[in-house]
């Protein structure tokens, strides 16, 4: 039996996307409560959720596709023939 590298995997653009668009489905959402807590406004609450919403996807996305191209912390996981790790 060979041994074989396992390939360096990365994120499409695509995932990095939906990773942010979930995440800020639930942060918004914390906003939202927040924002209504402190103003006791439900139209005020939201309109502070939707920038929010926005900015951050945004924001969170330039920053998923910055750290794809960082190379700190990635590596080959060498497996033997088996699938164990060498």
């Amino acid at each position: 039996m060979t041994t074989e590298n396992a390939p360096l995997l990365t994120e499409s653009p695509l995932r990095s996307a939906l990773k942010g668009f979930t995440w800020r489905l639930v942060a918004t959402f914390t906003t939202v409560v927040i924002a209504y807590c402190i103003t006791g406004k439900q139209a005020l609450a939201l309109q502070i959720g939707a920038v929010e919403f926005v900015a951050k996807l945004v924001v969170y996305y330039v920053h998923e596709r910055a750290w794809v191209r960082v190379p700190f912390g990635r590596g080959l996981l060498k497996t033997g023939g088996n699938g164990d790790k060498v």
